[in-house]
């Protein structure tokens, strides 16, 4: 059957044989060239021809694994040096439908990893403030002794930042493209870098963390728009997943990174330029990020440069390329014989045209929420909460590390089952998990004052509950939707919508959460997130869209 399924292979090469072909891609990533002949006959066809991919879909495991061994020297990537036009309308030529699959999932993975270095770096920037300020407290630093004015300004510098980067982010990814918008945000990462690492004045390092912020509205706003463009409908929730993972990673970095240069002499330079390893890793590897499809489609009109980022993402036919060609199917010169879309929809269409209401609506609701069931107070205050419950400084910090690692597992599995159970399930079920966990500490708090000793581990329960059904649900959720819900002409100022409303409800959570401990205790602080949690529960169940399996142009009449 193999040999059968080989001569299927031949039978669809044509006889007049070319020569020159470079390969595309190798296993391991490098170029190649190789000199062959190899016939080009109905480049659009399927390789290997109907008889011979049934005859392969036919074999075992075991006789295909071999198949893939004998045939894998010659069923590389390649494509026709030679034939130039070809390639720049088409994309490159493949010997299988195996090698086609591989390696565009292989390219897409790449293409994930290095977005999501991004939301490392956004993970690192805001995570590392937490162990800086154990230095920065005291008065034998460069800066001198901080007042409490000049610490709320270093802490509150980011959360602006990330404000106003969301609202440059949407209008600059349509002009300027998805790839370009992320290297931008990066560049900004390592200035940011430089100024707090250089920092000899509260006010340098201030002005450090801002335009660590800018970046960060950058990132949130772009790398789940950006993969999610790139993916194709069956995988897109699992690849978009792992942005908000990166996050959880950085975070993770930061506090491993800022225990041994704790007694190090300006250890605080250090860990607040940690955002540059992400930074510096993204830019080496920035030869695996590839333009958006969509935006070259739909923004610039240039099928034939979305035809070639497809086929070299594995996507051999999408139907936002069919929809968008001519009527007659032929591509032409490779540019789109229509209008192209708007340029450009600004925040305020987001309101007053009914097309994009109810999206950002959605959009906007789904991460303020995010924020407003509380997640940066426990991961904030984590430390601090079990340490008031009785646990020393180093349990404490210990406990919030380990359970950063389970949340770091959970946030890796998730990503298969929003696409396998869906958005919604997923949502509402790890939006009951918070309600559980918060109503943990709430008892807690009520049960340690009357001296019962296990109360501080219903603490730490209820924290690893919260903990791990954000990361099931209101963590990737909201950026995955965001990335769905819009029309294309909308989608990147949706979402950097979606990201401004985030960082407003961040603002207002983390700056109202002492008073609020002030005046209800810390026993009715709980409750009272409880209770908005429930709420969030039931504006989840009535306007969160199921988008599983639907691909992106589907929605674009509305979800």
């Amino acid at each position: 059957r193999l040999s059968q399924a080989r001569g299927g292979m031949r039978a669809a090469a044509a006889p007049a044989a070319l020569r020159g072909y470079v390969g595309f891609v190798s296993k391991c990533g490098r170029r190649r060239t190789r000199r062959g002949a190899f016939g080009a006959q109905g480049r659009g066809a399927r390789p290997g021809g109907d008889e011979g991919t049934a005859i392969f879909l036919g074999m075992t495991g075991g006789e295909r694994r071999g198949a893939r061994r004998r045939t894998s020297a010659s069923s590389t990537f390649r494509v026709a040096a030679t034939d130039a036009d070809a390639f720049s309308s088409r994309g490159p030529t493949f010997r299988s439908d195996d090698d086609f699959r591989a390696g565009g999932e292989r390219n897409l993975r790449r293409l994930t990893f290095a977005v999501c270095l991004s939301m490392v770096s956004f993970g690192c920037a805001t995570g590392a403030i937490a162990g800086a300020l154990l230095h920065l407290e005291a008065s034998n630093t460069a800066l001198g002794a901080l007042t409490v004015a000049a610490k709320s300004r270093i802490i509150a510098a980011t959360p602006l930042g990330a404000l106003l980067g969301a609202l440059i982010a949407g209008p600059f990814a349509d002009r300027t493209g998805r790839r370009s918008s992320i290297l931008v945000g990066n560049v900004a990462f390592l200035l940011a870098a430089a100024l707090m690492f250089t920092a000899v004045t509260p006010s340098q390092l201030t002005v450090g963390r801002l335009v660590a912020g800018l970046a960060v509205g950058f990132s949130t706003s772009l790398c789940t728009v950006y993969i999610g463009e790139c993916a194709p409908a069956a995988t897109r929730g699992a690849l978009t997943s792992y942005a908000p993972l990166g996050v959880t990673v950085g975070i993770l970095a930061s506090y491993f990174a800022s225990l041994p240069l704790t007694n190090v002499v300006g250890g605080w330079r250090l860990t607040l330029a940690m955002c540059a390893v992400p930074a510096t890793a993204q830019l080496y590897l920035r030869h695996w990020l590839v333009e958006s499809p969509r935006w070259l489609a739909q923004r610039r009109g240039d099928l034939a440069g979305a035809r070639r980022c497809l086929r070299f993402l594995g996507q051999r036919d999408a139907d936002f390329l069919t929809t968008l060609a001519d009527d007659d199917g032929s591509v032409g010169s490779g540019r789109l014989n229509r209008p192209s879309p708007r340029e450009s929809v600004t925040f305020a269409a987001l309101v007053t045209e009914r097309r994009y209401r109810k999206p950002a609506l959605i959009a906007c609701g789904l991460n303020a929420l995010q924020q407003l069931c509380g997640i940066n107070v426990v991961v904030y205050y984590a430390p601090r909460i079990l340490n008031q419950l009785g646990f020393t400084p180093v349990s404490a910090i210990g406990f919030v590390c380990l359970i950063g690692v389970a949340q770091l597992v959970v946030g890796s599995r998730i990503g298969a089952i929003i696409d396998a159970v869906g958005r919604r399930p997923v949502a509402l079920g790890g939006i009951a998990g918070l309600a559980v966990g918060l109503a943990m500490l709430a008892a807690s708090s009520h049960l340690t004052p009357a001296g019962h000793a296990w109360a501080p581990w219903i603490a730490v329960l209820g924290i690893l509950v919260f903990r791990l059904s954000f990361s099931a649900s209101m963590a990737p959720i909201p950026y995955v939707v965001s990335a769905e819900v819009f029309p294309s002409e909308a989608r990147s100022t949706g979402a950097a919508a979606g990201a401004a409303a985030r960082e407003v409800a961040n603002v207002v959570v983390t700056g109202t959460f002492i008073p609020l401990v002030n005046a209800l205790g810390a026993t009715g602080t709980w409750a009272l997130y409880v209770a908005v949690v429930c709420v969030a529960f039931f504006v989840v169940r009535a306007t969160l869209p199921e988008t599983r399996g639907r691909t992106l142009e589907s929605m674009e009449d509305g979800v």
